[in-house]
């Protein structure tokens, strides 16, 4: 890798709404860590449930509270995005569900794991072929990042497991094979880091949603990457203040 420093923050399932259960102060609160970071970071990822129901008064509404977040942003959707015919909401208002970005010599894949309507998720021969061609065309020198909202693998503390992706089997062993440097999820509202062999597996939990687990509370994670160190990963807890 021949990038010096390379600083991400990861925010996940904010599930923004006026009628949810959206703690708005804790977003703000994000907002304004995030702005305030010094060196500040290059990207900011959502690992998606950017709102909580998917209709357009959360979008709307969204919108406006993603205003106040600085660094340009790369947003994943998540099973609350897609509700009620959300996917429509996404692209008209966010984005593409799924693309590429490359920043410097790092290359982010943001995938579509939702299914309308469903709390389940998978990704499906389709995107794993495609991953395996594009993986495999990479230099050695790019580091790879996957983005997407649901889980690879059970995430700890996190209650009864039934949204693990339905294939993740096939995609942790393609994930393994192609040497992915990070990857990026949401969805179970815990934080969890993991290394799998040379990959690095990163949970963030909710950042402004009533629904945390246990006593975990709200947090956003920065990932540091530095040239010829580990990734390092750390986490800002939020609360009141």
């Amino acid at each position: 890798m021949k990038t010096k420093h390379y600083r991400i923050v990861q925010i996940s399932d904010t599930h923004i709404s006026k009628f949810g259960q959206f703690m708005e102060n804790r977003f703000d609160q994000a907002a304004k860590i995030i702005n305030g970071l010094d060196p500040a970071p290059d990207i900011v990822v959502h690992t998606g449930d950017l709102t909580d129901n998917g209709v357009l008064a959360d979008y709307e509404f969204a919108i406006e509270k993603l205003k106040a977040i600085k660094p340009n942003m790369i947003i994943a959707p998540g099973n609350h995005d897609e509700r009620n015919y959300g996917q429509s909401l996404f692209r008209e208002m966010i984005g593409p569900l799924e693309f590429e970005s490359e920043k410097e010599d790092l290359k982010f894949f943001i995938l579509n794991s939702p299914e309308p309507d469903r709390d389940e998720g998978r990704l499906g021969r389709r995107r794993q072929s495609y991953l395996e061609e594009e993986l495999g065309g990479l230099s050695e020198d790019t580091l790879k990042i996957l983005i997407f909202h649901h889980h690879l693998i059970p995430v700890p503390y996190a209650g009864r497991e039934m949204n693990v992706l339905e294939d993740a089997g096939d995609i942790l062993d393609m994930v393994l094979r192609y040497n992915v440097d990070l990857i990026l999820m949401g969805h179970r509202h815990v934080r969890r880091v993991l290394r799998i062999n040379n990959t690095l597996l990163v949970n963030a939990t909710t950042a402004s949603s009533i629904r945390t687990r246990g006593r975990f509370g709200h947090s956003l994670n920065i990932i540091d990457i530095r040239k010829d160190k580990p990734i390092e990963i750390s986490e800002i807890q939020l609360g009141d203040s």
